[in-house]
């Protein structure tokens, strides 16, 4: 991947005096985790089990890089993906492992049930993304494969799973008894629904302009913004405003030659934030992008701008402070950085995580 930056590293070390973290002694953790709290998924490198849970505590001005394993005394696994807040326990899908951690929310121990689950542990292939469905019930989207898995946070129980007609679900959002799934696959130009008081797929879908469906969100208006595309394999990236009442596709923009991840809203959900990725050290098509809900057109130049040689993996909005968290993973080889900016795109802080930060959760 792309090369480091030589001004990230520099405002890393500016600010890295400032923050409370890893040293040579062992992964820290903090005294007193109340108040906000802010947790960086973070990947590592693939093969090499390196992953970690970062976590950042704004009202104390305090970064820790592991506290998952400060904590349990052994590694999260091999390419953690992302973690889901249900009740008082955080899951964490740790993707090459095939497996998902629960943990507990308040002292981050592995958080299984004595005589059925000690170890916290439930096996689920190539786990990406978990939603919430019911007290009993949630969904888990897989890598590689065509099957949506069905979880049950109560029992961490392996319930089986849906099969879904295209390969790689991905993106998940629900709404009513409508589950919708991005299956991010070159062969897939839709979006599936399933019916979740029945776990099967429906009848309809969402036809899409672009392939490779990826992530759904939704607006203040309660319009689907569906983002699809892969640039890798030669598909277009678009990004489709879509009316889940009237069942059509309000607007669709194509991007001509940008590889956009990580799409957010901000807290009205009127103002869409984006990354533009650019794997060849360019700074064309690279950065932070925002566009209003009403915009006739993709924005053109960046919000915040990615500098040679660098790029963004990780994008969050902080509720309250509307304070934009960025991820800098260094080219997934070393340590990499979160920066904080202000709602205009005024640098605030930048604190070091674990390899290669992609997510965020704000609680």
């Amino acid at each position: 991947m792309g090369r480091k930056s030589i001004q990230a590293i520099i405002i890393l070390l500016l600010f890295a005096a400032g923050c409370k973290k890893n040293t040579d002694d062992g992964p820290q953790v903090p005294v007193d985790n109340t108040g906000n709290r802010v947790f960086v998924v973070c990947e590592g490198s693939l093969g090499n089990g390196n992953s970690a849970l970062s976590l950042y505590l704004p009202d104390k001005d305090s970064a820790y890089e592991d506290i998952y394993k400060a904590v349990n005394g052994q590694a999260l696994g091999d390419v953690f993906q992302s973690i889901t807040r249900i009740g008082n326990q955080y899951f964490l899908c740790v993707n090459n492992s095939d497996k998902i951690m629960v943990i507990n929310r308040d002292t981050w121990k592995i958080d299984g049930i004595p005589g059925v689950n000690p170890s916290g542990i439930i096996g689920v292939n190539k786990p990406r993304y978990i939603l919430p469905i019911s007290e009993d019930k949630a969904y888990v989207s897989s890598l590689f494969s065509n099957r949506l898995y069905l979880l049950d946070p109560k029992t961490q129980v392996n319930n089986g799973s849906i099969q879904m007609p295209f390969k790689n679900p991905e993106g998940m959002f629900l709404k009513g008894d409508t589950a919708y799934i991005a299956t991010w696959d070159t062969a897939c130009s839709q979006i599936t629904k399933v019916n979740v008081q029945t776990n099967t797929v429906t009848s309809s879908s969402i036809a899409l302009q672009g392939r490779a469906p990826q992530d759904i969100l939704v607006d203040k208006e309660d319009k689907l913004w569906i983002l699809a595309g892969n640039a890798y394999n030669g598909k277009q990236a678009t990004l489709t405003r879509y009316d889940p009442v009237t069942n059509t596709p309000l607007k669709t923009y194509s991007f001509a030659a940008a590889d956009p991840i990580r799409p957010v809203f901000n807290a009205g959900k009127d103002t869409l934030y984006f990354i533009e990725v650019n794997y060849n050290g360019g700074t064309a098509n690279n950065g932070i992008y925002r566009m209003n809900i009403h915009d006739a057109a993709l924005p053109s130049q960046p919000f915040i701008a990615a500098q040679n040689f660098q790029y963004f993996w990780a994008l969050g909005i902080q509720p309250g402070t509307g304070y934009i968290y960025v991820g800098d993973p260094k080219g997934f080889t070393q340590r990499g950085a979160v920066s904080i900016y202000t709602p205009n795109g005024v640098l605030v802080k930048t604190f070091p995580t674990g390899i290669g930060p992609g997510h965020f959760l704000f609680d």
